[in-house]
């Protein structure tokens, strides 16, 4: 694992083939003009949490090997300073085994190898126990994800089939057509 700073994730979004870009201060979008989004609800049990993180995971373990991710965390607000110091002290541990002593603040980013996906599943599940705001992005399936405080997670992508694959594999959480709030203008519509 590597971490990242704002202008390291900037440069990594222009070079992905994901094909995501960078809007700051913190949002992530397609530069086509299709955007396909799912919402569904995170589990409140942490082992249901951490399950629905192994099966966004499967979605890229479907195709052969597992190529990499980019996991950006852009805010930790709980609005309980207890809860958010705990959360933040056992990220700050987990990329300190990676020899990261930069705050989260300062390189927000953690790009992931090929031979990691036991740690971002780790540092993945996170966001969802804590209610941080945060984006996946994997190497090789065009979607990210985008986890929220309100216990939403919004899958996007602008590419059908891979839609059509994230609502197979997340099914059992009953997604819904969706995109996130900052996605939707005044042409664009829940689906």
């Amino acid at each position: 694992m590597q971490a990242l700073q704002v202008e390291d994730l900037r440069r990594w979004c222009e070079a992905s083939p994901a094909g995501v870009k960078l809007d700051l201060p913190d949002h992530l979008r397609y530069a086509t003009g299709n955007r396909l989004g799912l919402r569904l609800e995170v589990p409140a049990e942490a082992p249901r949490a951490v399950a629905l993180v192994s099966s966004l995971l499967a979605v890229e373990e479907d195709d052969g090997d597992y190529y990499g991710a980019l996991l950006w965390f852009t805010d930790f607000d709980t609005g309980t300073p207890r809860i958010e110091r705990c959360g933040l002290r056992i990220l700050e541990q987990m990329r300190r085994g990676y020899g990261v002593t930069a705050s989260v603040e300062n390189a927000p980013g953690q790009l992931f190898r090929t031979d990691e996906i036991a740690d971002v599943h780790a540092f993945l599940a996170l966001p969802l126990l804590f209610g941080w705001t945060a984006y996946f992005v994997p190497h090789r399936t065009r979607y990210f994800a985008y986890a929220r405080p309100d216990a939403s997670l919004y899958l996007v992508t602008d590419d059908e089939q891979v839609l059509q694959r994230l609502l197979t594999h997340l099914a059992e959480y009953h997604p819904v057509p969706q995109l996130p709030s900052y996605l939707r203008d005044g042409d664009a519509e829940d689906f």
